[in-house]
Protein backbone atom coordinates (compact mmCIF):
# COMPACT_ATOMS: atom_id res chain seq x y z
CA UNK A 1 0.00 0.00 0.00
CA UNK A 2 1.45 3.46 -0.70
CA UNK A 3 1.66 5.73 2.25
CA UNK A 4 0.15 8.53 2.64
CA UNK A 5 2.86 10.86 2.27
CA UNK A 6 3.26 9.09 -1.64
CA UNK A 7 -1.12 9.52 -1.52
CA UNK A 8 -0.79 13.05 -0.96
CA UNK A 9 2.57 14.53 -3.40
CA UNK A 10 0.45 12.30 -6.58
CA UNK A 11 -2.89 14.69 -5.35
CA UNK A 12 -0.46 17.82 -5.23
CA UNK A 13 1.47 16.90 -8.28
CA UNK A 14 -1.84 15.76 -10.19
CA UNK A 15 -3.65 19.51 -9.27
CA UNK A 16 -0.36 21.32 -10.43
CA UNK A 17 -0.97 19.70 -13.98
CA UNK A 18 -4.37 20.29 -13.53
CA UNK A 19 -5.29 16.95 -14.94
CA UNK A 20 -8.99 15.84 -15.16
CA UNK A 21 -10.44 13.29 -13.32
CA UNK A 22 -11.07 10.71 -16.57
CA UNK A 23 -7.59 11.57 -17.61
CA UNK A 24 -6.26 10.57 -13.68
CA UNK A 25 -8.39 7.68 -13.58
CA UNK A 26 -6.88 6.74 -16.78
CA UNK A 27 -3.77 6.49 -15.20
CA UNK A 28 -4.22 4.77 -12.27
CA UNK A 29 -6.15 2.18 -14.32
CA UNK A 30 -2.76 1.39 -16.04
CA UNK A 31 -1.68 0.19 -12.40
CA UNK A 32 -4.56 -1.82 -12.25
CA UNK A 33 -5.95 0.06 -9.54
CA UNK A 34 -9.07 2.59 -8.95
CA UNK A 35 -7.70 4.83 -6.39
CA UNK A 36 -3.97 6.10 -5.51
CA UNK A 37 -4.39 4.32 -2.19
CA UNK A 38 -4.51 0.89 -4.03
CA UNK A 39 -0.96 1.29 -4.93
CA UNK A 40 1.96 -0.35 -3.96
CA UNK A 41 4.59 1.91 -2.79
CA UNK A 42 6.77 1.53 -5.93
CA UNK A 43 3.46 1.71 -8.21
CA UNK A 44 3.16 5.27 -6.35
CA UNK A 45 6.96 5.87 -6.75
CA UNK A 46 6.37 5.05 -10.44
CA UNK A 47 3.70 7.32 -10.61
CA UNK A 48 5.23 10.51 -8.56
CA UNK A 49 8.27 10.31 -11.03
CA UNK A 50 5.47 10.43 -13.95
CA UNK A 51 3.96 13.73 -12.69
CA UNK A 52 7.14 15.17 -11.83
CA UNK A 53 8.76 14.62 -15.31
CA UNK A 54 5.49 15.98 -16.91
CA UNK A 55 5.75 19.00 -14.60
CA UNK A 56 9.69 19.04 -15.82
CA UNK A 57 8.49 19.07 -19.39
CA UNK A 58 6.04 21.88 -18.98
CA UNK A 59 8.18 24.04 -16.91
CA UNK A 60 10.81 23.77 -19.79
CA UNK A 61 9.12 24.54 -21.98
CA UNK A 62 8.19 28.18 -20.30
CA UNK A 63 4.71 27.13 -19.85
CA UNK A 64 2.77 28.97 -16.64
CA UNK A 65 -0.33 27.79 -15.13
CA UNK A 66 -3.63 29.20 -16.82
CA UNK A 67 -2.20 29.29 -20.41
CA UNK A 68 -4.09 26.89 -21.59
CA UNK A 69 -6.42 30.13 -21.43
CA UNK A 70 -4.15 32.59 -23.74
CA UNK A 71 -6.58 31.78 -26.90
CA UNK A 72 -10.27 32.45 -25.99
CA UNK A 73 -12.89 35.27 -25.92
CA UNK A 74 -11.16 39.10 -25.38
CA UNK A 75 -14.00 39.76 -21.93
CA UNK A 76 -13.10 36.94 -20.47
CA UNK A 77 -10.58 36.79 -17.44
CA UNK A 78 -6.64 36.44 -18.72
CA UNK A 79 -4.02 34.32 -17.68
CA UNK A 80 -2.40 36.90 -15.44
CA UNK A 81 -5.06 38.15 -13.74
CA UNK A 82 -6.09 34.50 -12.70
CA UNK A 83 -2.70 33.90 -11.26
CA UNK A 84 -2.67 36.81 -9.34
CA UNK A 85 -6.09 35.77 -7.85
CA UNK A 86 -4.10 32.57 -6.90
CA UNK A 87 -1.28 34.91 -5.55
CA UNK A 88 -3.39 37.20 -3.53
CA UNK A 89 -5.00 34.80 -1.82
CA UNK A 90 -2.20 32.84 -0.53
CA UNK A 91 -1.12 36.03 1.04
CA UNK A 92 -4.46 36.44 2.94
CA UNK A 93 -5.67 32.57 3.22
CA UNK A 94 -4.44 30.65 5.82
CA UNK A 95 -5.94 27.04 4.84
CA UNK A 96 -4.41 24.31 3.51
CA UNK A 97 -6.18 23.76 0.36
CA UNK A 98 -5.46 27.34 -1.08
CA UNK A 99 -7.17 26.92 -4.70
CA UNK A 100 -10.27 25.05 -3.34
CA UNK A 101 -10.95 27.61 -0.55
CA UNK A 102 -10.28 30.35 -3.11
CA UNK A 103 -13.20 28.52 -5.18
CA UNK A 104 -15.49 28.64 -2.47
CA UNK A 105 -14.74 32.19 -2.42
CA UNK A 106 -15.72 33.32 -5.36
CA UNK A 107 -18.40 30.84 -5.59
CA UNK A 108 -19.88 32.49 -2.45
CA UNK A 109 -19.40 35.94 -2.97
CA UNK A 110 -19.58 36.47 -6.56
CA UNK A 111 -21.63 33.65 -7.61
CA UNK A 112 -19.28 32.02 -10.26
CA UNK A 113 -18.37 28.15 -10.11
CA UNK A 114 -14.54 28.09 -11.19
CA UNK A 115 -11.79 30.67 -11.54
CA UNK A 116 -12.18 29.56 -15.42
CA UNK A 117 -15.24 30.95 -15.94
CA UNK A 118 -14.55 35.03 -14.94
CA UNK A 119 -14.82 37.87 -17.13
CA UNK A 120 -11.91 40.14 -17.26
CA UNK A 121 -14.01 42.74 -15.33
CA UNK A 122 -14.80 40.34 -12.43
CA UNK A 123 -11.69 39.34 -12.02
CA UNK A 124 -10.20 42.26 -11.33
CA UNK A 125 -13.36 43.40 -9.13
CA UNK A 126 -12.38 40.32 -7.35
CA UNK A 127 -8.83 41.29 -6.86
CA UNK A 128 -9.28 44.64 -5.91
CA UNK A 129 -11.53 43.05 -3.14
CA UNK A 130 -8.69 40.49 -2.10
CA UNK A 131 -6.18 43.27 -1.82
CA UNK A 132 -8.59 45.44 0.26
CA UNK A 133 -8.47 42.37 2.68
CA UNK A 134 -5.05 41.92 2.41
CA UNK A 135 -4.13 45.35 2.92
CA UNK A 136 -6.43 45.55 6.42
CA UNK A 137 -4.68 42.49 7.58
CA UNK A 138 -1.38 44.26 7.09
CA UNK A 139 -3.05 47.21 9.35
CA UNK A 140 -4.06 45.06 12.19
CA UNK A 141 -0.86 43.01 12.07
CA UNK A 142 1.02 46.81 13.01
Amino acid sequence: MSTTYQIKKIHTLKNILGLEDDLYRDMLASFGVCSSKELTQAEAQVLIEILQDKISALQKNNYKKYDEFKGRDDNMATPSQLRKLEVVWADISNAEDKSATLRQFIKKQFHVDDLRFLTKARASQIIAVLEKIKLQMCLKAI
